[in-house]
């Protein structure tokens, strides 16, 4: 109703548009990159009508810490309470845990200024032993 849509792609979808052809040091294949091609794509035909797309790349934060098996559940929660809440018909919000719970944030209230973690407290050692982080992150080491 409001003219808004979110498109999900997963890695390595719609190679026959985008291979590389190329492999990586391990010998896995090199995707191209999807979302570009298909904000790309989206753009032209939005274009004529005023209309544009934008594209967010998520790989450098999914990419942070190996895999676990509630990822799954956790990243699915999230994109389906995000694709309902877009289809709400809300914008400007965010959609992410708060206390074990999935809200809808005000970005205004998300960006509203800076935050920052004390590496000295429990809570940023049990991330850095969670996500597998070398000791030199912890905050614990000599400087």
């Amino acid at each position: 109703r409001k003219g808004h849509m979110v498109i999900a792609v997963a890695e390595g979808a719609g190679q026959k548009f985008v291979a590389t052809g190329k492999k990586d040091s391990t010998g896995h294949t090199v995707y191209g990159d999807i979302g570009v091609h298909l904000k790309e794509k989206v753009n032209e035909h939005l274009k004529p009508v005023g209309g544009r797309s934008f594209y967010i790349d998520p790989s450098y934060i999914i990419r942070s810490s190996p895999i676990r098996p509630n990822d799954h559940t956790f990243c699915s929660r999230l994109a389906i309470d995000a694709v309902h809440t877009a289809m709400r018909g809300y914008t400007g919000v965010c959609v992410g845990p708060l206390h074990n719970i999935i809200v809808i944030l005000p970005q205004s209230l998300v960006a509203s200024g800076k935050k920052r973690v004390n590496v000295h407290r429990s809570a940023w050692q049990q991330c850095v032993q969670a996500c597998g982080m070398p000791e030199s992150l912890s905050g614990m080491a000599d400087p």
